[in-house]
Protein backbone atom coordinates (compact mmCIF):
# COMPACT_ATOMS: atom_id res chain seq x y z
CA UNK A 1 0.00 0.00 0.00
CA UNK A 2 2.84 2.29 1.13
CA UNK A 3 4.32 1.86 -2.40
CA UNK A 4 1.46 2.54 -4.16
CA UNK A 5 0.72 5.39 -2.66
CA UNK A 6 4.60 6.76 -3.80
CA UNK A 7 4.16 5.50 -7.13
CA UNK A 8 0.55 7.31 -7.75
CA UNK A 9 2.31 10.63 -5.77
CA UNK A 10 5.29 10.05 -8.10
CA UNK A 11 7.48 10.37 -5.07
CA UNK A 12 10.65 8.22 -5.71
CA UNK A 13 10.80 5.47 -2.29
CA UNK A 14 13.97 3.99 -0.60
CA UNK A 15 13.17 0.63 1.15
CA UNK A 16 15.57 0.51 3.97
CA UNK A 17 16.38 -3.07 5.09
CA UNK A 18 18.27 -5.90 5.82
CA UNK A 19 17.08 -8.04 3.32
CA UNK A 20 16.34 -11.07 5.54
CA UNK A 21 12.83 -11.25 4.85
CA UNK A 22 12.92 -10.30 1.59
CA UNK A 23 12.27 -13.06 -1.12
CA UNK A 24 11.70 -13.83 -4.75
CA UNK A 25 8.29 -12.93 -4.76
CA UNK A 26 8.93 -9.23 -3.25
CA UNK A 27 11.70 -8.93 -6.09
CA UNK A 28 9.78 -10.15 -8.70
CA UNK A 29 6.69 -7.84 -7.49
CA UNK A 30 9.18 -4.43 -7.32
CA UNK A 31 10.56 -5.28 -10.63
CA UNK A 32 6.80 -5.60 -12.57
CA UNK A 33 5.16 -3.10 -10.32
CA UNK A 34 7.26 -0.32 -9.21
CA UNK A 35 10.00 1.76 -11.44
CA UNK A 36 10.27 4.67 -8.34
CA UNK A 37 11.64 2.19 -6.08
CA UNK A 38 15.33 1.73 -5.18
CA UNK A 39 17.15 -0.19 -1.51
CA UNK A 40 19.51 0.28 0.74
CA UNK A 41 20.76 -3.02 2.67
CA UNK A 42 22.80 -2.57 5.65
CA UNK A 43 25.03 -5.30 6.68
CA UNK A 44 28.18 -5.03 9.14
CA UNK A 45 31.23 -6.58 7.89
CA UNK A 46 31.78 -9.11 4.68
CA UNK A 47 32.99 -11.55 6.72
CA UNK A 48 29.69 -13.62 7.61
CA UNK A 49 30.98 -15.04 11.22
CA UNK A 50 31.36 -11.02 12.02
CA UNK A 51 28.42 -9.89 10.63
CA UNK A 52 26.43 -12.58 12.26
CA UNK A 53 27.80 -11.81 15.62
CA UNK A 54 27.46 -8.08 15.33
CA UNK A 55 24.05 -8.59 14.30
CA UNK A 56 23.00 -11.49 16.58
CA UNK A 57 21.41 -13.00 13.75
CA UNK A 58 21.57 -17.09 13.22
CA UNK A 59 23.67 -18.95 10.66
CA UNK A 60 23.58 -18.79 7.19
CA UNK A 61 21.74 -15.22 7.47
CA UNK A 62 25.00 -13.47 5.69
CA UNK A 63 24.50 -15.96 3.00
CA UNK A 64 20.94 -15.31 2.46
CA UNK A 65 21.70 -11.46 2.63
CA UNK A 66 24.37 -11.62 -0.15
CA UNK A 67 22.51 -14.24 -2.58
CA UNK A 68 19.57 -11.47 -2.52
CA UNK A 69 21.20 -8.11 -2.91
CA UNK A 70 22.77 -10.35 -5.90
CA UNK A 71 19.37 -11.26 -7.00
CA UNK A 72 18.03 -7.60 -6.68
CA UNK A 73 20.94 -6.38 -8.69
CA UNK A 74 20.82 -8.48 -11.32
CA UNK A 75 17.14 -7.60 -11.95
CA UNK A 76 17.73 -3.70 -12.24
CA UNK A 77 17.02 -2.12 -8.96
CA UNK A 78 19.05 0.37 -7.73
CA UNK A 79 20.57 -0.66 -4.47
CA UNK A 80 23.52 0.55 -2.23
CA UNK A 81 25.48 -1.10 0.90
CA UNK A 82 25.00 0.71 4.32
CA UNK A 83 27.85 0.05 6.79
CA UNK A 84 26.52 0.90 10.50
CA UNK A 85 29.73 1.44 12.01
CA UNK A 86 31.33 0.52 15.55
CA UNK A 87 34.95 0.18 17.27
CA UNK A 88 34.13 -3.71 16.37
CA UNK A 89 33.93 -3.49 12.77
CA UNK A 90 36.26 -0.54 11.89
CA UNK A 91 38.61 -2.36 10.25
CA UNK A 92 36.64 -4.53 7.97
CA UNK A 93 35.52 -1.46 5.81
CA UNK A 94 38.12 -1.76 3.10
CA UNK A 95 36.97 -5.46 2.62
CA UNK A 96 33.13 -4.60 2.94
CA UNK A 97 33.84 -1.88 0.14
CA UNK A 98 35.47 -4.36 -2.24
CA UNK A 99 31.92 -6.45 -1.73
CA UNK A 100 30.09 -3.83 -2.29
CA UNK A 101 31.87 -3.21 -5.74
CA UNK A 102 31.70 -6.62 -6.83
CA UNK A 103 28.27 -7.07 -6.16
CA UNK A 104 27.58 -4.18 -8.20
CA UNK A 105 26.01 -1.49 -5.85
CA UNK A 106 25.30 2.05 -6.86
CA UNK A 107 27.19 3.24 -3.58
CA UNK A 108 29.12 2.49 -0.61
CA UNK A 109 27.69 3.77 2.81
CA UNK A 110 29.61 3.81 6.26
CA UNK A 111 27.28 5.28 8.86
CA UNK A 112 28.06 5.34 12.06
CA UNK A 113 26.47 3.44 14.68
CA UNK A 114 23.62 5.68 17.21
CA UNK A 115 23.40 5.20 20.73
CA UNK A 116 20.41 4.11 22.34
CA UNK A 117 19.20 6.66 24.41
CA UNK A 118 17.19 3.46 26.76
CA UNK A 119 20.31 1.63 27.38
CA UNK A 120 23.13 3.30 26.08
CA UNK A 121 26.71 1.37 25.12
CA UNK A 122 29.45 3.53 25.24
CA UNK A 123 31.60 0.41 23.90
CA UNK A 124 29.87 0.17 20.47
CA UNK A 125 30.32 4.38 19.99
CA UNK A 126 32.91 5.17 17.98
CA UNK A 127 35.50 8.47 19.29
CA UNK A 128 35.63 11.50 17.59
CA UNK A 129 39.51 10.34 16.54
CA UNK A 130 38.12 7.40 15.32
CA UNK A 131 35.37 9.42 13.48
CA UNK A 132 37.91 11.18 11.75
CA UNK A 133 39.71 7.96 10.89
CA UNK A 134 36.45 6.66 8.89
CA UNK A 135 36.03 9.55 6.92
CA UNK A 136 39.28 9.76 5.46
CA UNK A 137 39.58 5.98 4.88
CA UNK A 138 36.39 6.27 2.89
CA UNK A 139 37.51 8.45 0.90
CA UNK A 140 40.90 6.11 0.32
CA UNK A 141 38.49 3.43 -0.30
CA UNK A 142 36.42 5.60 -3.01
CA UNK A 143 39.81 6.41 -4.98
CA UNK A 144 41.57 3.27 -4.49
CA UNK A 145 38.05 1.21 -5.55
CA UNK A 146 36.75 3.61 -7.80
CA UNK A 147 33.33 3.36 -6.08
CA UNK A 148 30.83 6.02 -5.08
CA UNK A 149 31.23 6.38 -1.39
CA UNK A 150 28.87 7.75 1.14
CA UNK A 151 27.63 9.07 4.85
CA UNK A 152 24.06 8.77 5.58
CA UNK A 153 23.88 10.24 8.80
CA UNK A 154 25.36 14.02 9.52
CA UNK A 155 28.37 15.15 12.00
CA UNK A 156 28.23 18.56 13.58
CA UNK A 157 30.41 21.11 11.75
CA UNK A 158 32.21 21.90 15.01
CA UNK A 159 33.80 18.42 14.20
CA UNK A 160 34.53 18.16 10.80
CA UNK A 161 35.97 21.86 10.17
CA UNK A 162 39.65 21.79 9.55
CA UNK A 163 39.67 18.47 7.89
CA UNK A 164 39.98 16.93 4.85
CA UNK A 165 36.34 15.15 5.20
CA UNK A 166 34.72 18.64 5.74
CA UNK A 167 34.16 19.79 1.96
CA UNK A 168 33.40 16.05 0.94
CA UNK A 169 30.85 14.95 3.33
CA UNK A 170 29.44 18.61 4.72
CA UNK A 171 26.89 17.94 2.41
CA UNK A 172 24.69 15.83 4.98
CA UNK A 173 23.34 17.89 7.47
CA UNK A 174 20.18 17.18 9.29
CA UNK A 175 16.96 16.85 7.23
CA UNK A 176 14.88 15.29 9.11
CA UNK A 177 11.24 16.83 8.97
CA UNK A 178 12.69 19.32 6.99
CA UNK A 179 12.96 17.66 3.39
CA UNK A 180 12.39 13.93 4.23
CA UNK A 181 10.13 12.07 6.79
CA UNK A 182 10.48 8.17 7.27
CA UNK A 183 6.79 6.44 7.24
CA UNK A 184 7.48 3.02 8.59
CA UNK A 185 5.29 -0.63 7.49
CA UNK A 186 2.44 0.62 10.47
CA UNK A 187 1.91 3.48 8.49
CA UNK A 188 3.94 5.76 11.16
CA UNK A 189 5.31 8.98 9.97
CA UNK A 190 8.45 10.05 11.52
CA UNK A 191 11.01 13.10 11.08
CA UNK A 192 14.01 10.55 10.23
CA UNK A 193 13.94 6.39 10.87
CA UNK A 194 15.67 6.56 14.04
CA UNK A 195 13.56 8.72 15.50
CA UNK A 196 11.06 6.39 17.55
CA UNK A 197 8.04 9.53 17.84
CA UNK A 198 5.62 9.37 15.19
CA UNK A 199 3.38 12.76 14.21
CA UNK A 200 0.45 10.27 13.10
CA UNK A 201 -0.23 7.59 10.15
CA UNK A 202 -0.86 7.90 6.80
CA UNK A 203 -3.81 5.15 7.06
CA UNK A 204 -5.39 7.59 9.20
CA UNK A 205 -4.75 10.95 7.76
CA UNK A 206 -3.59 12.84 4.72
CA UNK A 207 0.80 12.62 5.02
CA UNK A 208 0.45 16.95 4.52
CA UNK A 209 -1.57 17.49 7.49
CA UNK A 210 1.13 14.81 9.64
CA UNK A 211 3.87 17.09 7.65
CA UNK A 212 2.37 20.32 8.76
CA UNK A 213 2.80 19.28 12.00
CA UNK A 214 6.87 19.10 11.85
CA UNK A 215 6.88 22.81 11.39
CA UNK A 216 9.12 22.95 14.58
CA UNK A 217 11.69 20.97 12.57
CA UNK A 218 11.51 23.47 9.52
CA UNK A 219 12.15 26.40 12.22
CA UNK A 220 14.94 24.96 14.32
CA UNK A 221 12.60 23.99 17.48
CA UNK A 222 15.37 21.53 18.46
CA UNK A 223 18.28 23.26 18.14
CA UNK A 224 20.56 22.97 21.08
CA UNK A 225 21.22 26.16 22.47
CA UNK A 226 24.57 25.91 22.42
CA UNK A 227 24.68 25.80 18.70
CA UNK A 228 21.99 28.99 18.34
CA UNK A 229 24.72 31.21 17.83
CA UNK A 230 27.73 29.11 15.70
CA UNK A 231 28.87 30.53 12.94
CA UNK A 232 27.73 27.26 10.95
CA UNK A 233 24.12 27.16 12.12
CA UNK A 234 22.76 27.68 9.36
CA UNK A 235 24.64 24.46 7.28
CA UNK A 236 24.85 22.42 10.52
CA UNK A 237 21.48 22.73 12.10
CA UNK A 238 23.37 21.24 15.30
CA UNK A 239 24.03 18.02 14.13
CA UNK A 240 22.23 14.81 15.09
CA UNK A 241 19.07 15.22 17.20
CA UNK A 242 19.66 11.17 17.70
CA UNK A 243 22.80 11.23 18.28
CA UNK A 244 22.38 11.74 22.16
CA UNK A 245 23.46 9.64 24.90
CA UNK A 246 20.74 10.82 27.03
CA UNK A 247 16.75 11.39 25.72
CA UNK A 248 15.60 14.81 24.40
CA UNK A 249 15.61 16.22 21.15
CA UNK A 250 17.41 19.66 22.70
CA UNK A 251 20.70 17.74 23.64
CA UNK A 252 24.02 18.63 22.34
CA UNK A 253 24.97 15.88 19.10
CA UNK A 254 27.11 13.34 21.20
CA UNK A 255 29.92 14.51 18.77
CA UNK A 256 29.13 18.01 19.24
CA UNK A 257 32.40 19.84 20.29
CA UNK A 258 32.07 24.09 20.02
CA UNK A 259 35.42 24.56 21.76
CA UNK A 260 37.67 22.49 19.06
CA UNK A 261 36.36 26.17 17.32
CA UNK A 262 38.43 28.18 18.93
CA UNK A 263 41.53 26.03 18.21
CA UNK A 264 41.41 26.49 14.92
CA UNK A 265 42.87 29.39 12.31
CA UNK A 266 40.68 31.90 11.48
CA UNK A 267 40.42 31.17 8.09
CA UNK A 268 38.45 27.73 9.19
CA UNK A 269 35.96 29.77 10.87
CA UNK A 270 34.61 31.78 7.51
CA UNK A 271 30.99 31.05 8.01
CA UNK A 272 29.72 28.57 5.35
CA UNK A 273 33.23 27.51 3.68
CA UNK A 274 31.47 24.92 1.48
CA UNK A 275 29.02 26.86 0.13
CA UNK A 276 30.88 30.22 -0.39
CA UNK A 277 34.01 28.99 -1.39
CA UNK A 278 33.46 25.75 -3.24
CA UNK A 279 35.42 25.70 -6.77
CA UNK A 280 33.08 26.76 -9.46
CA UNK A 281 33.64 24.38 -12.09
CA UNK A 282 34.18 26.24 -15.87
CA UNK A 283 31.49 24.76 -18.05
CA UNK A 284 28.72 22.74 -16.71
CA UNK A 285 25.35 20.94 -17.28
CA UNK A 286 22.08 19.32 -15.74
CA UNK A 287 22.58 16.23 -14.68
CA UNK A 288 20.44 13.70 -17.10
CA UNK A 289 19.25 11.87 -13.34
CA UNK A 290 17.87 15.22 -11.62
CA UNK A 291 14.17 14.95 -11.42
CA UNK A 292 11.56 17.89 -10.02
CA UNK A 293 8.18 17.49 -8.00
CA UNK A 294 6.04 20.60 -7.20
CA UNK A 295 4.59 20.45 -3.85
CA UNK A 296 1.88 23.04 -2.80
CA UNK A 297 4.48 24.28 0.37
CA UNK A 298 7.07 24.67 -2.85
CA UNK A 299 9.04 22.08 -5.10
CA UNK A 300 11.78 19.35 -4.92
CA UNK A 301 14.82 19.02 -6.85
CA UNK A 302 16.33 15.87 -6.46
CA UNK A 303 18.74 12.54 -7.22
CA UNK A 304 18.24 8.78 -5.96
CA UNK A 305 21.59 7.39 -6.97
CA UNK A 306 23.34 9.18 -5.03
CA UNK A 307 20.55 10.76 -2.97
CA UNK A 308 20.24 14.39 -3.22
CA UNK A 309 17.23 16.44 -2.19
CA UNK A 310 17.00 20.81 -2.37
CA UNK A 311 14.02 22.32 -1.58
CA UNK A 312 13.17 25.58 -3.44
CA UNK A 313 11.04 27.90 -4.49
CA UNK A 314 8.31 27.63 -7.09
CA UNK A 315 9.95 30.76 -9.07
CA UNK A 316 13.24 28.77 -9.00
CA UNK A 317 12.25 25.29 -10.23
CA UNK A 318 10.64 26.90 -13.22
CA UNK A 319 13.56 28.39 -13.72
CA UNK A 320 15.73 25.26 -13.09
CA UNK A 321 13.09 22.81 -14.85
CA UNK A 322 13.46 25.57 -18.03
CA UNK A 323 17.25 24.91 -17.72
CA UNK A 324 17.12 20.99 -17.81
CA UNK A 325 15.14 20.96 -20.56
CA UNK A 326 17.32 23.07 -22.85
CA UNK A 327 20.34 20.70 -22.48
CA UNK A 328 22.69 22.89 -23.12
CA UNK A 329 26.17 23.60 -21.15
CA UNK A 330 26.71 26.66 -19.45
CA UNK A 331 29.17 28.47 -16.87
CA UNK A 332 28.40 30.82 -13.82
CA UNK A 333 28.13 33.65 -16.06
CA UNK A 334 25.89 32.50 -18.92
CA UNK A 335 23.43 30.92 -15.70
CA UNK A 336 23.19 34.09 -13.94
CA UNK A 337 22.44 35.90 -17.86
CA UNK A 338 19.30 32.85 -17.65
CA UNK A 339 18.31 33.62 -14.48
CA UNK A 340 17.60 37.45 -14.83
CA UNK A 341 18.59 38.45 -11.68
CA UNK A 342 19.69 42.37 -11.88
CA UNK A 343 19.93 43.75 -7.87
CA UNK A 344 23.49 42.87 -6.31
CA UNK A 345 21.56 40.30 -4.01
CA UNK A 346 19.46 38.77 -6.50
CA UNK A 347 23.08 37.94 -8.43
CA UNK A 348 24.64 36.79 -4.93
CA UNK A 349 21.10 34.53 -4.57
CA UNK A 350 21.63 33.00 -8.10
CA UNK A 351 25.47 32.50 -7.40
CA UNK A 352 24.74 30.77 -4.01
CA UNK A 353 22.26 28.14 -5.92
CA UNK A 354 24.67 27.95 -8.64
CA UNK A 355 27.02 26.92 -5.77
CA UNK A 356 24.58 24.48 -4.09
CA UNK A 357 23.56 22.81 -7.23
CA UNK A 358 27.17 22.00 -8.27
CA UNK A 359 28.08 20.98 -4.29
CA UNK A 360 25.07 18.59 -4.35
CA UNK A 361 25.96 17.12 -7.64
CA UNK A 362 22.67 18.47 -9.50
CA UNK A 363 25.33 20.35 -11.86
CA UNK A 364 27.98 18.27 -13.34
CA UNK A 365 30.80 18.83 -16.08
CA UNK A 366 30.99 18.31 -19.57
CA UNK A 367 33.44 15.12 -18.42
CA UNK A 368 31.33 13.68 -15.81
CA UNK A 369 28.61 14.00 -18.40
CA UNK A 370 30.47 12.02 -20.99
CA UNK A 371 31.25 9.13 -18.76
CA UNK A 372 27.80 8.43 -17.95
Amino acid sequence: MLLEMTKKAGIHASINTNLSLVGKEDIEKLVDEYNNVSILFSLLSADAAEHERLAGAPSGTYTKVINTAALIIQRGIPVSLNMVLMRENLHAMEITARLAKRLGTRTFCATKVLPNTHAPDGTLLLSAEEVHWSLAELMRIEELLDIPVDILGCYPRCLLVGTSAHQRFSHRTCVAGYTTVTIGADGGVRPCSHMEMSYGSIFHEPLIDIWEKMDGWREGEFIPEQCRNCLFLSACRGGCRVNTLTPGLHNMDFYADPQRLTSLPQKCLTPRIPEETSDIVAKSIMCPQVKFRKEPFGALIYTTNPLAIMLVNHSTIDFLMNVAEKREDFDLFSFLEQSGARTEAERRGVKYLYQKLVRKGFLITLTEHERR
